[in-house]
């Protein structure tokens, strides 16, 4: 079933190997990281890599992983990132959707205007990205009504390329995994640390496990968020809640089964809170 699969995407990804100005987005995960193996076997080093970093949220050894991978696969990398500070943001907006999409200024800010300020400068036409149905039920629907074949030609966001690519839109979780263990692909470090790439730690998307993996293993990050965290609750006590209140309120349980203990403040005071 995988080979299938396998050799599926090398075959959508063949069908532009003529193609110019050709980019794959690597975030350091997983799926992004089997996208750049598929693309290097299809195009060998006809292509550029896109990292977005989320300026404030991203772990440095995410980065530091990024530049080592690409390094050896010997492309050419362009390292993008937004002038804000994601936790500055926070602040004053509140904790965006993960449902709704106009709701979701982390993606507009972070994501979408470092991109859209690229494709101004540059000529960019191709773009490559590691998403799947195994993702979510919602990614499961997305795909299923725009992507055809494994490309959409007709994007809504021209900033992500004038046809966009999605090899692995047909793969799951595991077959992802089968892949890399198969490859002996190196997986980013963090995922062992933190069950994530790291590249946006606190996300309004992150289960329970990865809150507390973050406020065990990355605890200048996890001390960051509770201070704004912290912000956000005494302007919603005041009356003056911002941004989405069903994540705000996931984040504030959490808060309290989490942080409001005794072994937390000696936690925070290390990192010089």
């Amino acid at each position: 079933m995988l080979e299938r699969k396998v050799r599926h995407a090398l075959e959508v990804l063949e069908r532009f190997k003529d193609w110019q100005h050709k980019y794959v987005m690597f975030s350091g995960g997983k799926d992004s990281l089997v996208c750049l193996d598929l693309c290097h076997k299809a195009w060998g080093d006809g292509f550029k890599v896109i990292y977005i970093e989320v300026t404030g949220n991203t772990h440095p050894e995410c980065t530091k992983y990024v530049y080592d991978i690409v390094d050896e696969y010997g492309v050419e990398l362009v390292h993008l990132k937004h002038g804000e500070d994601f936790f500055d943001v926070l602040k004053v907006y509140g904790y965006p959707s993960v449902f709704w999409a106009g709701s979701r200024w982390c993606m507009h800010r972070f994501k979408d205007r470092p991109m859209a300020k690229f494709v101004k400068e540059n000529h960019l036409t191709i773009t490559v990205s590691g998403i799947k149905p195994g993702d979510s039920p919602r990614r499961r629907a997305w795909i299923f009504k725009n992507v055809v074949g494994g490309v959409v030609s007709q994007p809504k966001k021209a900033c992500w390329g004038r046809v966009q690519v999605y090899p692995l839109y047909n793969w799951e979780r595991d077959d992802v995994w089968i892949y890399i263990n198969e490859k002996a692909l190196p997986v980013n470090p963090l995922y062992k640390e933190i069950g994530g790439a790291g590249n946006c730690l606190i996300c309004p998307a992150m289960k329970e496990f990865e809150f507390v993996a973050v406020k065990r293993k990355c605890p200048e990050f996890f001390c960051k968020w509770r201070k704004v965290h912290e912000k956000l609750r005494q302007d919603y006590a005041e009356g003056r809640p911002r941004g989405m209140r069903v994540v705000f309120h996931r984040f504030d349980r959490w808060y309290e089964l989490y942080c409001r203990n005794k072994t937390l403040s000696c936690f925070c005071e290390v990192v010089g809170r």
